[in-house]
């Protein structure tokens, strides 16, 4: 994919480049009781819980960590929310690099390399780990976990050689953020449908007022 390629409008609704990362803290959602932890159903509802109270908070680096931790319980029917929420929260908010495209790494493994959105979703990780966070320690692991997707989806494919991948890539319209952004949006809308467990206006106010205010101090 093309290092010359603009930022386009499409990202006017995801975070591109934050502050310095947040500082960890403990999380709410991993420090459940002992009792909770032994009946998996109720430690996932109250970790499902935690987020919402984080997210009611605007504590989203929380959030992303507790979500993160319900991603990976696969046996529970709620896990693709987790995922996609997770996904979500990363890409609107002012997560670094590494979280946003471990999120999206996650995603694509959930779906798999064949699924229809599989290179809208390695395209995304490609131009978020070019350009969210730059100065970030982890760029360029972030990089090529990117690369690594789109590795997974041609040998599926069986896409060999530059030339074929350039081709496949102007095939399916992955140099055109405005064309595969919304797919990926679309595939978390979906995933999640009407089962939010936080408010995503509230998200997108603020990014939006945080935007505002970075446009207002540089002029």
């Amino acid at each position: 994919m093309s290092n010359s390629a603009k930022v386009p409008s499409s990202l006017d609704g995801i975070n591109v480049v934050m502050l310095d990362p947040p500082s960890p803290q403990p999380s709410e959602g991993q420090n459940q009781s002992d009792n909770a932890k032994k009946d998996p159903a109720v430690e996932f509802n109250l970790n499902k819980a935690a987020v919402s109270r984080f997210a009611a908070d605007s504590n989203w680096p929380e959030a992303i960590k507790v979500l993160k931790m319900l991603s990976t319980k696969h046996r529970n029917k709620d896990v693709y929310k987790a995922i996609a929420m997770r996904a979500w929260i990363c890409l609107k908010s002012d997560a670094g690099v590494d979280e946003v495209v471990l999120s999206l790494f996650n995603l694509l493994n959930t779906l798999g390399a064949k699924h229809e959105v599989a290179g809208p979703i390695a395209a995304l990780a490609h131009l978020m780990a070019k350009n969210r966070t730059p100065e970030h320690e982890d760029r360029y692991l972030a990089m090529g976990q990117a690369q690594q997707m789109f590795n997974m989806i041609c040998d599926y494919n069986k896409i060999v050689g530059e030339d074929a991948f350039n081709k496949w890539v102007e095939t399916n319209n992955l140099d055109d953020p405005n064309h595969y952004i919304p797919i990926v949006m679309n595939c978390l809308d979906i995933m999640v449908g009407d089962d939010w467990w936080f408010d995503r206006e509230q998200l997108q106010n603020e990014m939006e007022e945080a935007n505002a205010k970075k446009i207002a101090e540089k002029s």
